[in-house]
């Protein structure tokens, strides 16, 4: 973002916000949509119906940002108190709009109701505000502008149920020639495999030339993004990250591994087949999660006990008997064994110690073992993750599809650096 963008505070009303009884996903939209059109969003607060915190996070937000984005608190109750403290903080009288009052009772009598007494709150609006239509609902939104501290701020009012809101952000930003930037000017960066703060401390030197990025966990992967860098620095951030962070960057976009590895499977026209033992079937639903994943997998067998993988997979029972299943042997006589039996041409398989308990010293909880087979044989590789089942599981997942694809996503990010190079 540059100082040339329009900043906004976001603030959500409702006791039942407030008390985490409903998940705030007004202020998660809005702050996404704003951002996709140039805002640069500062803070986001949450204010129950009492009036004196309303007006605490209101005026808080007027003095952070220009933009005071507004959600809920336009209803015709008592403790719906948006309207009148914008107005109040504006200096400006409520005055009484004939034309959203008629939309209230035309909406009504599409129903067959009549409005309440305590509906004509709802057409008591700020005297100089623009009013934004609601053709979803009772409450008619408000834009205010007006002078505070030198500067002119704006309050947008927006009603409180999603369903309402969205359509009226939309024409507001529409109407006042706001355009969404196109994805492709920011730069996003996957890794998999690496936190936060390893992340972090290895971009920091970059970070000290070049300014802050953002980081996002989308786990199991990592995001770092950079909004609308110029040129020379979107090819100074990927040329860091491949010579800094090979071993975990996955892509120059916004794309999962399994996403990715739809792609991947697609253009190479394979099939796929899956054997899992840990991971209890996860595999097969994240990647069949992932759409046209139809194109390309076959089937697989989740072989979660011994016996199951030695009469379905075709594992050794003596191996199995003398060096159980967590090793790198196992896990390739299952991906040859899945892969023989749907005909496949490449299989992956899993198999490890997810815990919480049934690891060693030797084999500690997290140690997974991955094995592939294609047409030229079978391979193997462990990897260690720190973290609850439920988390390695997942991360085993998408370790094993980056796996299977490793010399692909290097060709791929590299051919996009010499495309954004050559441009």
């Amino acid at each position: 973002m540059t100082e040339t963008n329009p900043s906004a505070c976001l603030v959500s009303t409702g006791e039942e916000v407030l008390r985490g009884e409903i998940f705030d996903t007004n202020n998660h939209y809005l702050a996404n949509v704003l951002g996709e059109h140039g805002f640069e969003v500062q803070m986001m607060m949450t204010a129950g119906d009492r009036e004196k915190d309303l007006r605490f996070a209101m005026e808080s937000a007027l003095k952070q940002a220009d933009f005071l984005f507004m959600s809920g608190g336009l209803g015709p109750t008592e403790d719906d108190l948006t309207t009148a403290v914008a107005a109040e903080l504006a200096g400006q009288a409520l005055v009484f709009d004939e034309p959203s009052w008629r939309a209230i009772v035309a909406l009504f009598h599409k129903y067959k109701l009549e409005p309440g007494d305590n509906n004509r709150k709802q057409a008591m609006l700020p005297e100089n505000a623009d009013i934004l239509a609601n053709n979803h609902g009772t409450a008619p939104g408000f834009s205010l502008s007006f002078e505070r501290d030198g500067r002119q701020k704006t309050i947008v009012a927006l009603p409180g149920p999603p369903r309402e809101l969205k359509p009226m952000i939309g024409d507001w930003l529409k109407d006042r020639g706001y355009t969404a930037i196109p994805p492709e000017e920011h730069l996003f960066l996957h890794f998999l495999g690496i936190g936060e703060s390893p992340l972090a401390e290895i971009l920091e030197p970059w970070c000290r030339q070049w300014g802050e990025v953002s980081f996002r966990q989308d786990f199991p992967e990592m995001e770092v993004k950079l909004y609308q860098p110029s040129l020379v620095k979107r090819l100074s951030l990927c040329r860091f990250a491949e010579e800094n962070l090979g071993a975990y960057l996955t892509t120059y976009s916004r794309q999962t591994v399994p996403e990715l590895f739809t792609e991947f499977m697609q253009a190479n026209g394979l099939t796929l087949a899956l054997a899992e033992s840990c991971t209890g079937g996860l595999a097969a639903k994240i990647v069949s999660d992932t759409p046209h994943s139809s194109d390309y997998l076959l089937g697989g067998v989740v072989s979660y006990v011994n016996a199951v993988k030695t009469s379905a997979l075709g594992v050794s029972a003596d191996w199995l008997a003398s060096e159980g299943p967590f090793n790198g042997q196992t896990a390739e006589q299952m991906a040859l064994g899945v892969k023989q039996r749907f005909q496949a041409d490449l299989a992956l398989s899993w198999t490890g110690i997810a815990g919480p308990d049934g690891g060693t010293k030797e084999k500690p909880v997290g140690s997974v073992w991955l094995g592939k087979a294609d047409n030229q044989g079978c391979q193997s590789t462990q990897i260690k993750l720190l973290q609850e089942r439920d988390r390695v599981r997942t991360a085993a997942v998408s370790h094993g599809l980056r796996w299977l694809m490793e010399d692909w996503l290097k060709a791929r990010y590299r051919q996009q650096l010499e495309n954004w190079a050559a441009a």
